[in-house]
C-alpha cells in the first residue's frame, strides 16, 4: 500500500483535509482538488494511481464528466466515488455508463475510513470492485424510486407548481399528480395535502446531500 499516490477531489474543504490527513496516515502519497478543473490540471502534473472523487463538484462538470475525461486519458487509473447520492439517477446519469471496474460509496455509509481504504485497494489491484458498489445496494435512500420519480421529485423539490412540471417534461398535469403519489407512497409520505408533499420532498432531498456527522 505505501507509496500508492491518490488525488482526492472533494470541494468542501474540511472534508477534504480530513479524508487527506486520514489516507495519509494510511500510508497513501495524497494530492487534493477542490474543483473539476483543478482535478484536471492535477491529475495531468502527477499521474496518481487513484481518484477519491466527490459527484457535485459545484457549478460545472460533475464527478461523473472528471471520471469520464481522466479514463481516456488514463484507462487503468483507479477511481473511488465518494459522494451523498444514493446513485447515479440523481445526477441524470444511467448506472450502466460509468467506467468499469469503479467503486462508488455513499458518504452516509462511511462510517470509518477501513471501508475507503478497502476499496481503493481493490480498485488499484482490479479485484472484489463489485463489493464496493453502494449504488446498488437494495436499501439505499430513495432507492425504490424509479428515475422519472426522482426527475418528478427533484422538480416539487425545486418549489415548481405540478402544472410548471407537467409544461417542462411535456405530460399533462394529471400524469405528474399521478407519478407524485406513487413516489409518495415508496417514501411513505401523506399526499393528502399538497404542501405536505413539497415540504417532504425537500427535506429528502437534502438529507441525501447533507454531510453526515461522522466520517472517516
Amino acid at each position: 500500500m505505501f507509496g500508492r499516490s491518490i488525488l482526492i477531489v472533494e470541494d468542501e474543504a474540511l472534508l477534504r483535509e480530513l479524508l487527506a490527513h486520514t489516507l495519509e496516515a494510511k500510508g497513501f502519497l495524497v494530492t487534493t482538488a477542490a474543483s473539476a478543473a483543478d482535478a484536471k490540471r492535477i491529475f495531468a502534473q502527477i499521474d496518481p494511481d487513484a481518484i477519491v472523487l466527490d459527484v457535485d463538484l459545484g457549478l460545472g462538470p460533475n464527478g461523473f464528466d472528471v471520471a469520464e475525461s481522466i479514463r481516456l486519458q488514463a484507462p487503468h487509473v483507479g477511481i473511488v466515488f465518494l459522494t451523498n447520492l444514493p446513485d447515479q439517477r440523481f445526477a441524470s446519469v444511467e448506472p450502466e455508463s460509468l467506467p468499469k471496474g469503479v467503486a462508488y460509496l455513499r458518504k452516509s455509509a462511511l462510517t470509518n475510513v477501513d471501508l475507503l481504504v478497502d476499496a481503493l485497494d481493490a480498485v488499484l489491484r482490479g479485484q472484489e470492485v463489485d463489493r464496493y458498489r453502494q449504488d446498488r445496494d437494495a436499501d439505499r435512500p430513495l432507492g425504490a424510486l424509479t428515475r422519472k420519480q426522482i426527475q418528478v421529485l427533484q422538480l416539487v423539490a425545486q418549489g415548481k407548481t405540478n402544472s410548471q412540471i407537467a409544461q417542462e417534461r411535456g405530460v399533462s398535469i394529471k400524469a405528474i399528480e399521478d407519478t407524485i403519489g406513487r413516489l409518495c407512497v415508496a417514501l411513505g409520505i401523506d399526499s393528502s395535502e399538497e404542501g405536505n408533499v413539497r415540504v417532504a420532498a425537500v427535506r429528502q432531498l437534502l438529507n441525501i446531500r447533507s454531510d453526515p456527522q461522522q466520517q472517516a
